[in-house]
């Protein structure tokens, strides 16, 4: 099987992928590993805005899409057509890239006329939507040159802020990690306080910096965005997938903030998205530097959460199936599902001993009853769940469709406990 690799589980350049050994199980609802399986769920089973009707995993991507800073028009404009063709990760690919190159060719108009403010978020938001058709394609050549597309196009929009986005790269026993750091926006001069932001199942820290922009940096917080083990470059370029133990990561990162006087190391805190609900916390339990944690998606089994939806072969998945193995770093979906046997916190959280803020949803994929059991489990003595409605909005995973309320809060929030 050829590979382009830096290390031992990069499936960058892959051109097909591995053949998995329960494919015998794969019931007529899922054709491929590739298609979303759309088993008959409609929007009327969720509450947020189902662009593509009976397809929860196409609908679920633009909203994150719209999320992290896209339009609905710029969207609407190049993904209609899809709505009316079958669904295949090639159509939707080819639809966000020519999306992204048309917002870059307007990009260069506003550079020309040096119009830096129209150019940066119109680069932002071409690499945005370049790696949210990224994220839906397998392994090979197509996924690889689009995420050196839309990575290229978000920092060239990222070195046009003021301030500028500063990329960094974090020694870890991993190997590098490398991420961005959002600096405040009110010329501090002195250490100020730092948010690590974890990501969730194999997004990008591109896409990360558009879901939280500069939320923290306007009330003079620094924000820290890292692509870390099985997340974005380091899984995609440099062969680094996912751990259960996410302390040995988050003690990298701590060790490097404590190198910057920028800094205030005293008051450091932690934001774990989706899976990153998993992330912070497991890594927050083992790190006392780490003085805030929070947990955007309440997790507390994340291999039985995905056994689960293995065995019910479910439609209501933000990613294909295969995404799990390639972020696991193993070969099909067992040995996946066997390494995420250790992805739980029952072990880690009664040594939890910092506030510790869950947000949850209603009508969240992950079921409520995960995120009560990482609430009662923590130690803290100072935790809370803030638990989202329908009838309030934000109830879908990671409040999706309606975020505003849950990045606010979270704000708030880490301004009250840092």
């Amino acid at each position: 099987m050829a590979r382009l690799s830096t290390g031992p589980h990069c499936w960058v350049v892959q051109r097909t992928l591995p053949v998995y050994s329960v494919t015998d199980a794969i019931p007529p609802c899922l054709p491929d590993w590739n298609r979303p399986c759309i088993r008959g769920a409609t929007s009327r089973d969720y509450s947020m805005f189902a662009y593509f009707e009976n397809n929860y995993m196409w609908s679920s991507a633009v909203n994150l899409a719209l999320m992290a800073g896209g339009d609905l028009g710029q969207i609407d404009r190049f993904l209609r057509p899809l709505k009316s063709q079958p669904p295949t990760p090639e159509a939707w690919l080819q639809a966000w890239v020519t999306l992204g190159e048309q917002q870059s060719t307007l990009a260069e108009k506003d550079i020309q006329r040096q119009f830096l403010a129209s150019a940066s978020s119109r680069l932002l938001r071409a690499g945005i939507y370049t790696l949210t058709g990224e994220r839906q394609m397998p392994p090979g050549p197509a996924k690889l040159e689009a995420y050196h597309t839309g990575c290229a196009a978000f920092r060239r929009g990222a070195a046009l802020l003021n301030p500028p986005l500063e990329r960094v790269e974090i020694p870890s026993p991993d190997g590098p990690l490398p991420g961005y750091m959002v600096p405040p926006r009110n010329n501090s001069k002195g250490p100020v306080p730092t948010i690590i932001f974890y990501n969730g199942l194999d997004s990008t820290s591109e896409v990360l910096y558009g879901i939280i922009r500069n939320t923290f940096a306007d009330v003079g917080i620094a924000c820290l965005i890292v692509d870390t083990p099985g997340v974005g470059e380091a899984v995609r370029l440099l062969g680094i997938p996912s751990r259960n133990d996410y302390e040995v990561p988050t003690k990298a990162i701590a060790d490097f903030l404590e190198t910057r006087p920028d800094v205030d190391t005293a008051r450091i805190g932690l934001l774990g998205i989706s899976l990153g609900g998993y992330y912070a916390p497991r890594g927050a339990s083992y790190e006392p530097r780490i003085k805030a944690v929070a947990a955007w998606g309440g997790v507390w089994d994340y291999g039985r959460l995905w056994k689960d939806r293995w065995e019910a072969r479910t439609d209501r998945t933000s990613v294909p199936f295969w995404q799990l193995p390639f972020v696991m770093g193993t070969d099909d979906m067992e040995g996946a599902l066997q390494r995420l046997a250790g992805f739980k916190l029952d072990e880690a959280l009664p040594n939890l001993t910092q506030p510790f803020l869950i947000l949850h949803g209603e009508r969240d994929t992950i079921p409520l009853e995960d995120a009560k059991a990482a609430l009662a489990a923590a130690g803290s003595k100072d935790k809370e769940l803030r638990f989202f409605s329908a009838e309030e909005g934000g109830c879908e995973h990671v409040g999706a469709d309606d975020p505003e309320p849950s990045r606010l809060f979270v704000l708030d929030w880490f301004l009250q406990k840092l």
